[in-house]
């Protein structure tokens, strides 16, 4: 299915006329000619070639902001061998992978994963989709193709640079290649710059994307263009010098982005990242096949047994390779709906899909429309919009309106307000439900206030968005409380939905400032590192409190071992904090074991970790059906330890933990933990740690240890 919709993505793209001049420049014209000559055919001593490729497959959610969220990354140790005649040898001697509740293997998409050359009258996209026993991918016409002047046009040709090799210094020359494709054709073609060694005239990298000829779509493609969806393929290929004599591919990067308009700006990635070294060239004179000017044909193949599971000589840590870039990378070459320059333009579309459909207990069905402009090129930076919906069971409008401007690393904005607020402590990142557990199975897990708000806002990179943001808002508020309208969903679940929680109701003015350092790291997703988020909050009026957060995590990779954590802490200041202010564990994610929200305070601290360890067996992903693959069996051991604590510290967090309930039974809905409520795990993990099977039991107080099994590596 998503080899399908990766199809669907390269043909919503196409090629762009120019004028009538092939060439910008006479001069032009002849380093094209001779780049041609050179890159057509391989240098006849260049019989074959061998080499050692590690690639990484991931699979990456990036947020509005541009954050990363790696929740697949699959990584292979691939001998290939090459020759002149185009075979294309691949055979995988090591394969690991991790992964997040991910049921699937990326070898259900592509079967390879590298160009061996960059030499040919046509040019391969470095992904060869799971179509044929081979693989087969989209063919475009190689920009220096005897029949170019058809479909490009050439600019530049200026040195951009010199690179030093040896005692060699290698001025490099930059061409901007454009297509100037018609509907008639079925190839695709290459958008974007190639620089060559300005002296051989052998190409040194490209970088750019691949389209096809709009022409008449399909009943698929013409569905996905009435839907908004975008999607582009783009590719960089690096060549590095070898032997001083051949230019050979020492990196390449092949990335499909999309956007579902209807499923908000959330971007899903599919990404392609390969390091390749250790090149032995073969120049004898071994007579070989005749040459091939077209795309290679690949084969790929599996070392016997359990070998690629046992492979220990990995050159890069599981998930470096694919953290090393970002879909920024290409933003100067997006399409026109993700471009911060260009007319006007308007969207239908939210940023978040809540906006324009959810469910929930207090509001039932809510449906609304979030128009927007980017202003673009008319005003830089400046984009505005509104929002509004009405939810039909509460009978009650909700929408509000934005104003943002972004100059360089800065964002100011304006927003104004009503919201159906969740009061849930401690968010797992991307947690924008839109109600789809309540609708089908009466399961909703938030707790609300009906919360009108107005604040200005300003955000501040630091650096990019997976190094570190910081945003401060001021503002005012007014919460009023919300009760249940609804007893189930389209179908009951195991009980039925429980009431709203209460609030204390009151206007206030209040401050937030939220600091993030590397915040694709959470713990939660396979992205290795460590990451960090400050927040403070501080409002005055008729409801008055402070509160202060801290959340750290952390995922490292030691061979066959995992670690990961995650950790929240919070502290809330005042004589009568709100309740909606304090913080609630108990349930689901947060301290799962015990009843939903069994536990509150206005001290509180959540802590999340795991470790396992994976034999190295049964790793390589399993034929399932047709082109579907299935991760590994992969079995392992896992430890993991998770708990957390609250506590009542005042007369007024204790009269506010009464509030959450109706306010006037004399026991609370929820208490203090006293002391600490952890539970420890272990067990069996299957499919690289996607489920576990194993024992648990509560450590602070006399209990059995239990059967367990669910998903995860967290018992």
């Amino acid at each position: 299915m998503l080899s399908v919709l990766l199809y669907m993505q390269l043909h919503v793209g196409a090629g762009r006329a120019m004028e009538d001049s092939v060439y910008a420049s006479a001069a032009l014209e002849r380093m094209v000619a001779r780049a041609a000559t050179e890159n057509q055919r391989p240098p006849p001593e260049l019989r074959s070639y061998r080499s050692h490729i590690e690639t990484e497959l991931s699979l990456i959610l990036r947020d509005t902001l541009g954050r990363e969220h790696t929740a697949e990354v699959e990584q292979l140790a691939t001998a290939a061998t090459w020759d002149r005649g185009g075979r294309y040898d691949l055979h995988i001697v090591g394969y690991r992978s991790q992964s997040v509740g991910v049921p699937y293997s990326t070898l259900s998409i592509v079967r390879g994963w590298t160009v061996p050359s960059l030499y040919g009258n046509r040019l391969s996209l470095g992904a060869y989709f799971a179509r044929s026993g081979t693989g087969d991918t989209l063919i475009a016409v190689h920009p220096f193709a005897s029949d170019r002047d058809r479909f490009y046009r050439f600019t530049g040709g200026d040195t951009v640079a010199t690179l030093r090799v040896g005692e060699r210094s290698i001025p490099i020359a930059r061409i901007r290649v454009r297509p100037n494709l018609q509907d008639s054709t079925r190839l695709g073609a290459f958008d974007g710059e190639i620089d060559i060694d300005a002296d051989r005239g052998q190409i040194i990298r490209m970088r750019g994307q691949f389209v096809v000829a709009r022409g008449r779509p399909s009943k698929r493609e013409a569905l996905a263009r009435a839907m908004g969806v975008v999607g582009v393929a783009y590719v960089e290929f690096v060549n590095a010098e070898v032997a001083g004599k051949y230019w050979l591919p020492a990196f390449q990067r092949t990335e499909f982005q999309a956007s579902f308009p209807l499923l908000g700006q959330t971007r899903p990635i599919f990404r392609l990242v390969s390091s390749i070294d250790g090149i032995v060239v073969n120049d004898s004179l071994v007579a070989t096949a005749s040459d091939s000017l077209g795309p290679p044909r690949v084969f790929v193949s599996w070392a016997k047994g359990d070998s690629v599971s046992r492979y220990d000589q990995w050159q890069h840590d599981i998930g470096t390779l694919s953290s090393s870039v970002h879909s920024d990378d290409f933003a100067d070459m997006a399409p026109d709906v993700w471009r911060a320059d260009g007319p006007p333009r308007v969207s239908l579309f939210p940023n978040a899909t809540s906006r324009m459909l959810r469910f929930n207990r207090v509001e039932g069905l809510f449906t609304g429309i979030a128009p927007s402009l980017d202003l673009r090129s008319a005003a830089p930076g400046l984009s505005m919009g509104g929002f509004v919906g009405y939810a039909w069971s509460e009978q009650t409008a909700r929408g509000g309106a934005f104003a943002s401007y972004d100059h360089g690393p800065w964002t100011f904005g304006m927003h104004g307000e009503r919201s159906l607020a969740s009061t849930n402590d401690f968010a797992l990142p991307l947690d924008d439900d839109p109600g789809f557990a309540a609708l089908l199975g009466s399961v909703d897990d938030y707790d609300y206030v009906d919360r009108r708000q107005a604040f200005v806002s300003v955000t501040r990179l630091l650096g990019v968005a997976d190094e570190g943001l910081a945003t401060i808002r001021f503002g005012f508020a007014d919460d009023h409380g919300e009760r249940t309208r609804l007893s189930q969903g389209l179908f009951s679940g195991p009980s039925r939905f429980r009431q709203n929680r209460g609030v204390a109701g009151g206007a206030y003015w209040i401050a937030r400032a939220d600091v993030e350092f590397h915040p694709n790291v959470t713990g939660d997703f396979v992205q290795p590192g460590i990451g960090a988020r400050l927040h403070y909050e501080g409002a005055q009026g008729d409801l008055d409190w402070q509160r202060v957060e801290l959340a750290l995590s952390a995922r490292k990779y030691w061979g066959p071992v995992s670690f990961a954590m995650h950790g929240d802490g919070g502290v809330v200041f005042g004589e009568h904090p709100p309740p909606q202010t304090l913080f609630e564990l108990g349930g689901n994610e947060v301290l799962p074991g015990y009843d939903y929200k069994q536990f509150a305070g206005d001290r509180a601290a959540l802590f999340r970790s795991f470790a396992s360890y994976r034999f190295p067996i049964w790793r390589r992903p399993m034929h399932f059906w047709r082109n579907y693959f299935i991760p590994g069996f992969g079995p392992g051991l896992a430890l993991s330890a998770q708990g957390g604590w609250t506590e009542l510290s005042s007369i007024g967090a204790r009269q506010a933990v009464m509030q959450l309930g109706d306010g006037w039974s004399p026991v609370p809905v929820s208490q203090a933990t006293n002391g600490v409520r952890a539970t420890i795990g272990a067990g069996v993990t299957l499919f690289s740690d996607l489920v576990h099977i194993g024992l648990a039991r509560a450590v602070d107080r006399a209990a059995h240890w239990r059967f367990v099994a669910g998903f995860g590596a967290t018992f």
